[in-house]
């Protein structure tokens, strides 16, 4: 004869009904916290950042005129066909992936340099340390100053030495020569943000194991072959860190070209941020300077894609 009780039946677990109930909201609010904790953040990350992208790439397809306020049509893919049908814009595309190449082989080759010799035991390799890092702190506008006293055709330093130590006779007007301003841009660009990119690097060679150089050393490797072998494919996840960021930042430089040369002279160091500005501001075409901003935002995507499935990837990846 079976018996009935009002007492709560409890599961193969042991746990009442109310007890499994409070523990599933226990659970739900673990789950809830961290997306209450990012949530704002990252709402207002999606406001600042993704409205404009959204705006921008929404206006490429509009044929979009400031000398026509209010009368905006839809171009549908004509601002992209004009802008690859034209033989100025694949110039300057072209251009920028110059740029964008020698700033990195420039500044990856200096910050490994640099970042090497700091990881030494050196005298007063703090002072040192900070000292280089100088160059990296200092603003776009102050650096523009700088270089422009510096290479002034006239009065600036650099071509009294070469006049007064007879290299040059003449020496060129560094930044109205077609033949060597953007290269020039290259090495003032280099001078700024080599630091950001050594400190980087130094940061990796220094969680290397002081075993590993030891161990080489013992089989008969020099110094090179130690750097070759142990030492870059240690610190290839800051290169590749390095790389991004030198790219990125290279690609993206606007105040570094406009400061100097606005684009000139003749178009020599024009490059897609100063033509997608030149193309709103001089030509008040907003549709096709933000078609131009959309193929810089696609670039930006596909070395950002191209990071994380290499460096990131392979943090998850087998080793």
């Amino acid at each position: 004869m079976s018996t009935v009780t009002d007492s709560p039946v409890a599961d193969r677990s042991g746990l009442t009904p109310e007890l499994q109930a409070a523990r599933r909201r226990k659970v739900r609010r673990q789950r809830l916290a961290p997306v209450l904790y990012i949530g704002p953040a990252f709402l207002a990350i999606a406001v600042i950042i993704g409205y404009p992208v959204v705006n921008a790439i929404g206006t490429s397809f509009l044929d979009a005129s400031l000398l026509r306020p209010g009368q905006d049509t839809f171009a549908g893919l004509g601002n992209y066909l004009a802008l690859f049908g034209d033989p100025e814009f694949l110039t300057v595309l072209g251009r920028t992936l110059i740029w964008a190449s020698s700033a990195l082989v420039v500044q990856l080759g200096l910050g490994l340099l640099i970042a090497n010799t700091l990881n030494k035991k050196l005298r007063a390799r703090g002072a040192i340390r900070t000292t280089l890092i100088i160059p990296w702190i200092v603003p776009t506008v102050l650096v523009a100053l700088i270089w422009r006293f510096m290479l002034d055709p006239v009065s600036g330093p650099i071509n009294e030495l070469l006049r007064s130590s007879g290299l040059l006779d003449n020496p060129p007007i560094w930044l109205a020569d077609t033949r060597f301003v953007l290269p020039v841009l290259v090495l003032i660009s280099a001078w700024k943000w080599t630091p950001f990119g050594a400190v980087i690097l130094l940061a990796g060679m220094q969680q290397i194991p002081q075993e590993q150089h030891e161990a080489a050393m013992v089989d008969g490797a020099n110094a090179w072959q130690r750097f070759r072998n142990v030492t870059v494919p240690a610190i290839r996840t800051s290169i590749a860190l390095v790389t991004l960021t030198t790219i990125s930042g290279a690609i993206n430089n606007f105040n570094g070209i406009w400061m100097f040369t606005r684009g000139g002279p003749a178009g020599a160091t024009e490059i897609l941020t100063t033509l997608a500005y030149r193309t709103a501001f001089t030509q008040f075409d907003f549709g096709k300077a933000s078609a131009i901003s959309v193929v810089i935002f696609a670039m930006m995507m596909m070395i950002a894609v191209v990071y994380f499935y290499v460096v990131e990837g392979r943090k998850g990846g087998p080793r």
